[in-house]
């Protein structure tokens, strides 16, 4: 269904693809086009309020016990 519908498509694009090649259609602009009139006020910005976590960084002396391993090669 939809094969048929774009195959509609297509030849109508050349069908007025060629009218307009061999001089049988001629389209011409009439009027230029002109965007409206936008008026823009002034606005205002949405405020927020953000009750944060306090975080302190800081550094400590620690003495740490670390292991003793023993490598020994395959005999």
């Amino acid at each position: 269904m939809i094969r048929f519908i774009f195959g509609l498509l297509l030849v109508a694009v050349v069908l007025v693809g060629g009218a307009m090649a061999f001089g049988l259609l001629k389209v011409e602009q009439t009027r230029d086009a002109k965007l409206p009139a936008i008026a823009v006020e002034q606005g205002t910005l949405p405020s927020y309020k953000a009750d944060v976590v306090k975080v302190e960084v800081g550094t400590r002396n620690e003495t740490v016990e670390v292991p003793t391993v023993a490598v020994r090669k395959p005999e």
